[in-house]
């Protein structure tokens, strides 16, 4: 793993449990100033954010959890004050705060599938919006957003989860060009399924009768995704590592993609995530407006065995 010469001041989404929780424990470990964002300190999730203080206390590390609900601008406008006093500067945001709705797209309604993509996607555009200005001013900083192999590959009774990581996937892009002459990065990791928490707070349709007409499908579908996670022994760690290196590589060497998932699937993402780029390049070049993407740095994979 890459070393730094100065610690980040890191900012992470969601960081009560998995990807998020994971995260922000291994950078503190490794000398960082870590910002773990949480909703609901002193409710929902305010076990979580006592064991995170613990957690710092214990081992003398610089972690402080900070509130911050990704679907509240001003929220997330008070959270990236909080730090900005705090540390005087904020180097890196961790866009990890997502949910799951599982079902088929039919059962759905327009508001819950609102809300999904109200958290995976404008929770992220939030965040980064109130800390954009910062880092433009300083400018140098990275914003990493926790994407999915979903966001190239959509099973069934995944369809709004998969919509929610594409769009989030097209903002990173979006991004990553926008922000580059502020010297500011844009990049993501997609994960393949991983045992964690999120299935936790899971959110399927309420509307029972169209959920009815698809039988047991949806239920054979999670029995064979959840068995052949448990057979592969697949570890969330695999996730936080590649997001520790990512925040502790120097500016302007970071790849803009990652995918972190056993080497069948990992293969099948790059080479689609390869086609992307390419018709990007293309698609650009013929409408004349090639000069304003960023070359940035190639892809890049962490394959899990």
């Amino acid at each position: 793993m890459s070393v730094t010469t100065e610690p980040r001041v890191v900012l992470v989404t969601g960081a009560s449990s998995g990807f998020g929780r994971l995260t922000v424990e291994s950078l503190a470990r490794r000398g960082h100033q870590v910002f773990a964002a949480l909703r609901g300190v002193s409710g929902r999730n305010e076990r979580a954010a006592a064991e995170l203080t613990a957690f710092a206390a214990t081992e003398g590390l610089d972690l402080r959890v900070v509130e911050l609900d990704v679907t509240d601008q001003a929220s997330a406008d008070r959270a990236v004050a909080d730090v900005l006093r705090t540390a005087g500067r904020l180097d890196v945001v961790v866009n990890n705060a997502g949910a799951i709705f599982p079902g088929p797209v039919e059962a759905f309604s327009a508001d819950e599938a609102q809300r999904q993509l109200d958290v995976n996607v404008l929770g992220a555009l939030r965040v980064n919006r109130a800390a954009l200005p910062h880092l433009r001013e300083q400018g140098h900083g990275v914003l990493v957003q926790i994407g999915s192999v979903s966001s190239r590959v959509t099973l069934p009774y995944s369809g709004l989860y998969a919509a929610s990581k594409a769009a989030l996937g097209s903002l990173t892009e979006a991004w990553r060009h926008e922000l580059a002459p502020f010297g500011v990065e844009s990049v993501t990791v997609e994960p393949a399924p991983y045992p964690t928490s999120i299935g936790t707070n899971a959110a399927p349709p309420t509307d029972a009768d169209r959920m009815m007409v698809y039988g047991d499908g949806m239920g054979r579908f999670v029995a064979e995704l959840t068995g052949r996670q448990a057979e592969a022994d697949e570890d969330p760690r695999a996730v936080a590592d590649a997001l520790v290196e990512l925040v502790e590589l120097p500016a302007g060497t970071r790849p803009w993609r990652t995918v972190v998932a056993p080497e069948a699937q990992r293969q099948a993402v790059e080479a689609a995530g390869r086609a992307a780029d390419d018709a990007a390049r293309a698609v650009s070049s013929d409408m004349g407006v090639a000069a304003f993407l960023t070359s940035g740095q190639p892809s890049t994979e962490a394959g899990i065995l």
